[in-house]
């Protein structure tokens, strides 16, 4: 088998990876050991007992923000990924975002609002301008971009997920299960659609700038409870 041909065979699985690799794990992770943590510790110190609902309240409410609105980022890739192959994966993919649409929603009643800290209103402005730049992704005329925004956000979300239900345990409702397509289905759609250089491109492209945005997005809830803990 050539080296295009082979490359072009991986390219699912690459773009898998590389999603595993590039998004919002690294930042996630240290969150949801805190709220691990600083739930069962014996730790009293009051800025721990500000920082654990704070974090809840955060998380919540950003997502909601961010991702609780129709239509999402799924609905408007929808409207510009015109692969037949994808007509699967989009239709699971928008009904179950639908259910993490409504479950986000109440997640973000039951947390209660922000606490709020010095500088609110940039970092309200930073997360309206990653929501707005998500958004372009998604509905991108460039054949690709769209498609790779919309499946890298897909795999994010998976990433993410299990720390959204930690939140709702701790605010007291019952997370849903999560219908979005499992990566396996993921790697194969992007294997299918990558057909010729330019959609391979575009498909790496909004892979790349989504998982930039979901990154940009996480940071900015890691460094409110960074600072908010170091006061």
């Amino acid at each position: 088998m050539g080296l295009l041909a082979s490359n072009e065979l991986d390219f699912g699985t690459n773009f898998i990876e590389t999603a595993a690799q590039q998004g919002c794990g690294p930042i996630v992770a240290p969150l949801a050991e805190f709220l691990d943590k600083s739930g069962s510790t014996l730790d009293l110190r009051s800025q721990v007992k500000i920082c654990r609902p704070a974090l809840v309240a955060d998380i919540a409410h950003f997502m909601n923000v961010c991702f609780g609105r129709f239509p999402g980022i799924i609905e408007h890739a929808g409207q510009k990924i015109v692969a037949q192959e994808a007509r699967e994966w989009l239709a699971q993919s928008i009904d179950a975002f639908a259910l993490e649409r409504t479950f986000l929603n109440r997640l973000h009643i039951a947390a209660g609002p922000v606490h709020r800290q010095i500088g609110q209103n940039r970092v309200n402005a930073l997360i309206d301008g990653q929501s707005r730049s998500m958004e372009m992704l998604a509905t991108s005329d460039r054949e690709g971009c769209a498609a790779g925004a919309a499946m890298a956000f897909a795999l994010d979300w998976l990433e993410s997920r299990p720390l959204l239900d930690k939140v709702a345990m701790i605010v007291g409702i019952e997370a849903p299960p999560c219908f979005l397509p499992r990566p396996s289905a993921t790697a194969t759609l992007a294997r299918n659609m990558s057909v010729n250089p330019p959609i391979h491109r575009a498909m790496v492209f909004g892979r790349d700038q989504m998982l930039a945005q979901q990154r940009g997005l996480w940071q900015i809830i890691a460094a409110r409870h960074t600072a908010l803990l170091n006061e």
